[in-house]
């Protein structure tokens, strides 16, 4: 009995002995792991301040860049801005006439059906344009450009002589007015290539005359006119040509009067 006791007495101081290094050791180790939390807490506070300071940072640069994208009162309605680098074009629009008036003072009137204007519900014979400044002689065809802004709508018109390309040499019209008040119609084609002419004659009140024509060459008078203005109208069909038409304006007062049709397509 008291031998394992002494034994075990042994055995205790012997493990004793070996334990006491590492005892030691582990002690002198604790500040260690004392340090090492330190610096995680350290950490902790360091990372969470730096990700605020970050997050902060991307903020203030979010703020930044909706500043820099957000429109402007132009931008978000720039019409006016757009308005201004369109320009509009003009329209533009020809038509012929002739010269049916030269007076002293070189002015002189123009006459240009396919303008004609309704005013107070009664529709012009033809349309007339006064030229103060007039290079033209009577009875001379000239061709009308009429040019207009569409936002202002003001008009520009310029007269200037009909183009070689309008003129048909191989057609001729002439009116009469005679003194028993009946006008002689006279029209001929040299190259005999017409195929069918309608003929018209209205003053400002109705139609005087209508009629049909399959020559190349004719003459008729139509009776009872009035002294009031008149105008005579023609439409060609050709061979050549294809449709053509003509136009003579007699105003009042031209008695005894020859007047030389335009043609134009």
């Amino acid at each position: 009995m008291i031998l394992k006791l002494a034994i075990v007495g042994v055995i205790l101081a012997v493990g004793g002995v070996l334990l006491y290094p590492q005892i030691i050791k582990f002690t002198s180790d604790y500040p260690q792991i004392e340090a090492v939390a330190q610096d995680i807490g350290d950490l902790k506070d360091t990372t969470i301040k730096r990700v605020s300071y970050e997050f902060d940072k991307t903020v203030d640069t979010v703020g930044d860049k909706i500043d820099k994208i957000t429109p402007s009162t132009d931008q978000l309605n720039p019409i006016d801005d757009i308005e201004g680098k369109i320009a509009v074009p003009q329209t533009r629009e020809v038509y012929y006439g002739q010269v049916y008036e030269k007076n002293d003072d070189n002015s002189c009137k123009i006459s240009v059906p396919k303008m004609v204007k309704t005013v107070n519900g009664i529709r012009e014979v033809t349309h007339t344009i006064t030229l103060p400044e007039c290079e033209y002689e009577k009875h001379k065809p000239v061709q009308v450009t009429v040019t207009t802004d569409p936002v202002t709508q003001t008009q520009t018109i310029a007269v200037n002589p009909t183009s070689q390309s309008q003129i048909f040499e191989t057609l001729q019209l002439t009116t009469t007015r005679n003194e028993d008040n009946t006008i002689s119609i006279h029209y001929e084609d040299t190259s005999g290539k017409t195929q069918k002419v309608t003929v018209t004659l209205r003053n400002s009140e109705r139609q005087l005359f209508s009629g049909e024509f399959f020559a190349s060459k004719f003459d008729t008078s139509v009776n009872d006119v009035s002294v009031s203005p008149h105008i005579i109208e023609m439409i060609v069909e050709h061979a050549d040509h294809g449709t053509v038409s003509s136009s003579v304006f007699n105003p009042q007062g031209s008695d005894k009067a020859t007047i030389y049709g335009v043609f134009t397509k």
